[in-house]
């Protein structure tokens, strides 16, 4: 591949522009792209979580329509996001939305893109880790939204109303949905079959995890500032209970085990402090992350770094698939983003190899890009429009993340 081009171009607003484009060689590929110029007032990226819950999955014009009509933003654009893990529906890898953790741990050495509070794109191996101090102790945090392990969890807002929340028929409604999304699965790019024997284990887990929830002690907490990653949190403790509590309005619930307690606990009125810290540019005030992987393009060249993150699938490397990419030019000021359709025989053009994608993410003009959830999972939304069909969607996969590309309503000055 040496060259895209043009075949469509739309300006969608001031410093934005949507461009279809047709490579060449004898299996061209189609590549929907994106490029916002976030130096001009007004433009940002935001994520948006399906159906706002940890565990939510939407198609994305769905997420586009309600993000579209809530926010109050101009929205332009939306593509998918992170990977996430089938039934379950947890994202995999980091995942931070308006400076809330909801999910923290990460994955082999999957590549991440954190943004600071004024936009600026952060490409990397993060890891992200979190602490809880009160009455003079610290505390690990284990997991954020869901239990891991016997550890401390912190669930937020995206975590539920009731904590535990997690249900049997739950996870079986999140099951047969997932049957259903495997009309996809003949053109995705991760293969997970999904048996009664993958049911039955999750079903078992999920309440393995509720019967371990009940009996933690649960702080419940209102946050006394805006979170975000990279700065202290004070947190004014509202009660302290065991069994089933509700999630305090911009608050938290932190759920730990009574062996797990080294202090005399906190009661109403106190204040502890919960931390979340990158491994990498720990100075920095994140509000957004996004994980996937491989690296596709670093410091302008473009060759991806799937082997070394842990992607070893042929399928997933070699094969044409329809693919998901986040990329910034040198400058960081110009976000790009590009979709690829599956292969389409009737328009005489093809998926692409990981290799391609990063080559296409160069000619983009991205000099830092990664990729993201892709196969049955690929997908992008123009103007209400979902550009690989023509006309209204007709039917797409229901994923876990959006990332947005709006214009705010009102043009804030970054948060203290």
């Amino acid at each position: 591949m040496t060259s895209l081009h043009a075949v469509v171009e739309r300006e969608l607003g001031d410093g934005v522009r949507y461009t279809a484009y047709r490579s060449d060689g004898t299996r061209p590929i189609m590549v929907h792209a994106i490029s916002m110029d976030r130096s001009v007032a007004g433009n940002a990226l935001r994520l948006v979580k399906g159906e706002d819950h940890a565990n939510g999955l939407e198609r994305l014009s769905e997420m586009y329509r309600r993000y579209d009509s809530t926010s109050g933003h101009t929205l332009y654009a939306i593509v998918n996001g992170n990977f996430w893990r089938a039934v379950r529906n947890t994202m995999i890898g980091p995942c931070v939305v308006d400076g809330e953790v909801v999910e923290m741990n990460p994955y082999k050495r999957w590549t991440s893109a954190f943004f600071d509070v004024k936009g600026q794109t952060y490409i990397d191996t993060f890891r992200l880790s979190a602490s809880v101090v009160m009455k003079g102790s610290s505390y690990t945090v284990t997991s954020v939204n869901r239990r891991s392990d016997s550890g401390m969890v912190v669930y937020n807002s995206f975590g539920g109303k009731v904590i535990p929340h997690v249900s049997a028929k739950e996870v079986e409604r999140d099951f047969h949905d997932a049957v259903k999304d495997s009309v996809f699965r003949d053109r995705d790019s991760t293969e997970i079959e999904l048996t009664k024997d993958l049911l039955r284990a999750e079903i078992a887990r999920a309440q393995r995890e509720a019967n371990a929830e009940y009996p933690t002690v649960k702080i419940r907490v209102r946050y006394l500032r805006s979170p975000s990653v990279n700065t202290p949190l004070p947190c004014l403790v509202l009660s302290v209970d065991t069994g089933a509590v509700d999630m305090p309005l911009r608050g938290a619930v932190l759920s730990i085990p009574r062996d797990r307690l080294s202090s005399i606990l906190p009661g109403p009125g106190d204040t502890i402090t919960l931390a979340y810290s990158t491994d990498r540019h720990n100075t920095v005030r994140f509000m957004n992350a996004v994980c996937g992987t491989p690296r596709l393009v670093r410091n302008g060249v473009a060759k991806h770094e799937a082997q070394f993150e842990g992607s070893t699938g042929r399928r997933f490397i070699f094969d044409g698939l329809a693919r998901t990419a986040l990329g910034v030019d040198r400058s960081g000021n110009r976000i790009i983003i590009a979709a690829i359709p599956a292969d389409r025989p009737d328009k005489g053009t093809y998926g692409a190899t990981l290799q391609q994608t990063a080559q296409i993410m160069q000619l983009l003009g991205a000099y830092q890009a990664m990729n993201l959830d892709g196969g049955g999972s690929a997908g992008m939304v123009v103007s209400n429009d979902h550009v690989f069909f023509e006309g209204v969607d007709p039917l797409s996969r229901r994923v876990g993340l959006g990332i947005a590309l709006v214009r705010l309503s009102l043009i804030l000055r970054s948060p203290r």
